[in-house]
């Protein structure tokens, strides 16, 4: 049966007008306030470790009157089995009567989280700064999480990055533009460390949302900006001396971005297009000529071009992700109306007539440094896996359109959070896997490891602790650490 043709216009979001109106009115509640209410004051785990010293930080840039949520909300996240809802956060905190001011709570953090993550921030120049002489590695991508119901604000019809066979290419829901910290790790590789995202709203949403919470439209390029200016700016605050290397892939390959980033300072390091319009470096000119000197040379080059001619190929060796590669490559200078200046473009040959270009604003930077970078950014791919199968984020289930930016941003920091807390652990310390002969020993310890052991130790401060001094106390012990492992 022959496939249907897949219509080149973006469906819009169709929803039918609301049935009845919803059982759980606030206002109604707020009438006949309840004078036995108990307040949540405290995790019933609380946090352990880093977590527990960067939470306290971090509530320092919240309101007086919110603070003590913050910990609250990240242990229960931290501790939440099954759909991660913001339910599934409360319950697994302990929160009771009050559990509307901490849905509240949520709107709240969703309009600070610039201020709030500094203190990640903070401990990755403590740790990482790769000091005058180095580069910071930033890298901005965008990815979409699925929602259902007309009633959750800015939630609209996207472009599917990860179809799959069985689905289409468009996806109800939000899309964020995130910025993350590349860092390398000497056993494990490059991780992607996420500080910050912002939502990215479709126009025609915009009226609806102006009139409420005077938003404006802005494109992905515009997002991404913002982000990767504030990044810099924070570091070099913070004492970093610094410079920058931004990273991302083609979609983003746009001037009204690398434009403000190369004024700010950075070198970006992207994808180009095999259409992309290139031409060659001008002569230098020698004596008085009249007029401007010449921006772009006499000849147009063509990509597909240099890459069918079967010369200056060169072999070379680069670290992809920790392990050493080859890969046959070609390089030469050119300009491009992308960015002022001249930059260096790198052709990657994968297989026969199968290649990619990429290009540096850096001229002098050398083509493994260029591939190491492009091959660097796929962390940022494996954290949108992790935080959305491991911390599950999108399944918040909340509709306003700032508790979803402090839920998404939340999620994000309780990823870079639970590295940072174990950057400096051994495999063994990570992951025990006597109990699975047939996993791979060597494999490197997942996020999902990390974050289990980190529960383990929540679990194990808060139960442990009550044991008392009798002759048994190791069964009892033994007992209680199964019990621990099952659930965590």
């Amino acid at each position: 049966m022959a496939q249907g043709k897949q219509p080149e216009r973006i469906p819009q979001a169709q929803h039918g007008p609301k049935s009845t109106p919803s059982r759980h009115d606030k206002r109604a509640r707020l009438d006949r306030p309840n004078a036995g209410r108990r307040r949540t004051a405290r995790a019933s785990i609380p946090l352990v470790g880093v977590l527990a010293e960067l939470s306290l930080a971090m509530v320092r840039y919240v309101d007086v009157r919110n603070r003590f949520r913050l910990p609250i909300v990240l242990a229960g996240a931290m501790l939440a089995q099954g759909r991660r809802t913001a339910a599934s956060w409360f319950r697994a905190a302990g929160v009771g009567d009050d559990w509307d001011r901490f849905y509240d709570f949520l709107r709240t953090l969703g309009q600070q989280v610039f201020s709030v993550a500094l203190p990640v921030l903070s401990l990755i120049v403590q740790r990482f700064d790769p000091g005058p002489g180095g580069r910071w590695k930033i890298a901005i991508d965008d990815s979409p999480t699925r929602r259902f119901g007309r009633c959750v604000e800015a939630a609209n019809v996207h472009h599917n990055p990860t179809p799959g066979p069985a689905d289409g290419p468009w996806l109800y829901g939000h899309n964020w533009v995130c910025l993350a910290m590349l860092v390398g790790h000497p056993e494990f590789g490059v991780f992607a460390l996420p500080l910050w995202s912002l939502l990215y709203v479709r126009q025609i949403d915009i009226p609806e949302l102006h009139s409420k919470y005077a938003v404006n439209f802005r494109t992905k390029h515009e997002l991404a900006e913002e982000l990767c200016v504030r990044t810099m700016r924070v570091l070099r605050a913070f004492g970093s001396k610094a410079g920058f290397l931004i990273v991302f892939d083609g979609a983003y390959a746009a001037s009204e971005l690398m434009r403000p980033l190369i004024k700010e300072g950075a070198v970006v390091v992207t994808r180009l297009r095999r259409n992309a319009k290139l031409f060659d470096v001008p002569m230098e000119r020698r004596g008085k000529h009249r007029g401007r000197p010449r921006i772009y040379g006499h000849h147009r080059i063509s990509l597909a071009k240099r890459a069918g001619q079967s010369k200056a190929w060169q072999l070379i060796r680069y670290v992809s992700r920790g392990v050493k590669v080859e890969g046959r490559c070609k390089t030469f200078l050119a300009r491009s109306p992308l960015v002022p200046g001249t930059i260096r473009v790198v052709l990657l040959e994968h297989s026969k007539g199968n290649w990619a270009a990429y290009l540096s604003t850096d001229p002098s930077m050398s083509p493994e440094a260029i591939l190491e970078a492009v091959s660097d950014r796929w962390a940022i791919e494996e954290h949108f896996h992790d935080v959305k199968e491991v911390w599950g984020a999108g399944q918040q289930q909340v509709r306003n359109l700032w508790s979803n930016i402090g839920c998404w941003n939340l999620c994000g920091w309780l990823y870079t959070m639970v590295e940072l807390a174990n950057w400096d652990e051994s495999p063994k310390q990570l992951v025990d896997r006597s109990d699975r002969p047939w996993d791979n020993p060597q494999r490197r310890p997942s996020h999902a490891d990390k974050r289990r052991r980190i529960a383990r130790e929540m679990l194990q401060n808060e139960f442990l602790a009550d044991l008392p001094a009798t002759t048994n106390m190791e069964e009892i012990h033994g007992r209680l650490m199964r019990l621990v492992n099952l659930a965590a």
